[in-house]
């Protein structure tokens, strides 16, 4: 029998495209929708056509195939939504997959009236103590590298995969989307060169970041802020004060507000469970506050129980970087104390196009006269370090303080590929800003990372495009 990840049959679009009426500009692929903890579960299926509209049907049932008689069938909720971007129309549709039973298996399939048009599977979040995940960031660029990374993964048949931002290059914009992230994630067939048919399976994460907000000019970009057409995410994040914006005329605001259904902006910030990690996805461009009250409440109450979770926080910009690129960039440096305090495990980062693992550490940021934490002209953050030397993730695993992973090799150029496993070369002035707190940088490889629980077990492993290891360690409890 065919593993969920091998669909029951190849998506037809690329046929049948011809002969309907409809284009198909992006496949049906599987997002999480608004389940974010372990006591409600759905998923959404996702596609978009170009301007003639359907009548499509999508049912789905229990089992690993949609012939299952042992189940059964259901018909699920179809919206869609009208696009008018740099003069052309599309319409993007969401089948809503509700009142799923966890752990379980579920087969789909979207017809035009009778037309079969593609047929695909998942699985639904577990209950058990056990995950099995692939993260990395920085892809969309429709590189050699990022189909490698993106078949590596495929063969992990990961439960999810965690983006760490700046899912496609350059401005965030739908086009982009359409050419550089979803041929390379809901490809037909599994290909070092082309790719993989990962997203009709397995559900995306992403993570908001710079790149993914620089088309905030709808005038100068009318596609831009695609994140938010195409991402179905939980809706459970906090109210910020300071949150990504979009420019343009009247009519292009109000448009893209109604477009994207409320998940702009309250998706920036969201958390998720699955099985025995809980994840916390923030936003961390340079309009935002760590410090902002509101946000602080939220991760302090969203850590605040399951205290046997693994506990990761995932966002795009690290405050701890070894790597020439970006290192002034140190602002989420701020939030490290309330981390620590609340027993966060791992934070996962992007942003900088290599892999870098820290030495389990704590930092305490530096405070100026009236005690209020102090940000440098640079954007750096002074403070003070303390490192675990102790932990080494084979006989010593149970690190004291955070470790911190930078994993922004999926796709797009690398950066620094001369300071690659050369420690020597990976010195910041001045020791209040930077002492050897970086273990591992690997920055002349693509390579996504791979994150296993099982129980209070932890085991993080760097695998590149060739499906190498690079690094790997276990952190237990």
């Amino acid at each position: 029998m065919m593993s969920r990840f091998f669909l029951t049959g190849l998506l037809l679009f690329a046929s049948l495209s011809t002969v309907f009426s409809q284009q198909f500009l992006v496949t049906p692929y599987i997002q999480p929708g608004d389940a974010h903890d372990l006591k409600h579960e759905q998923k959404v299926l996702v596609w978009q056509t170009d301007s003639v509209s359907g009548k499509f049907f999508v049912a789905f049932k229990k089992g690993k195939s949609i012939f299952d008689a042992l189940h059964t069938l259901h018909q699920a909720k179809i919206t869609k939504t009208k696009l008018e971007l740099n003069g052309n129309v599309s319409w993007l549709y969401r089948a809503h997959f509700d009142h799923l039973d966890f752990d379980h298996d579920y087969a789909y399939t979207v017809k035009v009236e009778d037309r079969l048009m593609a047929r695909g599977n998942f699985r639904t979040r577990t209950h058990h103590h056990e995950t099995k995940f692939a993260v990395f960031g920085d892809c969309g660029t429709a590189s050699p590298g990022q189909s490698a990374v993106a078949f590596q993964v495929y063969q992990k048949k990961p439960d999810f995969v965690l983006l760490t931002g700046d899912q496609v290059y350059t401005s965030g914009l739908e086009i982009e989307f359409r050419k550089r992230f979803f041929p390379q994630y809901a490809a037909a067939a599994a290909s070092k060169t082309r790719g993989a048919p990962l997203m009709q399976s397995v559900p995306f994460y992403l993570t908001l970041g710079n790149h993914d907000v620089k088309g905030s000019n709808l005038r100068e970009y009318p596609d831009g802020m695609a994140y938010f057409y195409y991402t179905d995410l939980p809706r459970n994040g906090p109210k910020v004060k300071s949150t990504p914006q979009v420019d343009g005329t009247k009519d292009q605001v109000e448009d893209y507000f109604k477009n994207t259904e409320g998940r702009f902006p309250g998706t920036a910030n969201y958390s998720f469970r699955h099985g025995n990690v809980h994840v916390v996805s923030l936003d961390a461009n340079n309009y935002v506050n760590p410090l902002d009250s509101a946000l602080q409440k939220w991760i302090r109450k969203e850590f605040s129980h399951h205290k046997n979770e693994w506990r990761i926080v995932a966002y795009h910009h690290p405050g701890f970087n070894s790597s020439n690129a970006h290192y002034d960039y140190q602002q989420m440096r701020l939030l490290s104390p309330l981390l620590e305090e609340l027993g966060v495990d791992l934070v996962l980062t992007g942003h900088v196009h290599n892999y870098q693992r820290s030495i389990p550490l704590k930092f305490i940021p530096e405070k100026d006269k009236s005690g209020d934490y102090r940000i440098q002209s640079s954007g750096r953050v002074n403070g003070e370090f303390i490192l675990d030397q102790k932990f080494d993730g084979k006989t010593m695993t149970k690190p004291e303080g955070i470790i911190y992973v930078t994993t922004g090799a999926g796709g797009a150029q690398l950066y620094d590929a001369e300071i690659s496993n050369k420690p020597e070369m990976w010195e910041h002035t001045p020791k209040t800003n930077w002492v050897p707190f970086t273990k591992t940088l690997i920055s002349d490889k693509y390579s996504f990372t791979w994150v296993e629980t099982h129980g209070h077990k932890l085991t993080l492993t760097q695998i590149d495009a060739e499906g190498a290891v690079l690094d790997q360690i276990t952190v237990t409890r």
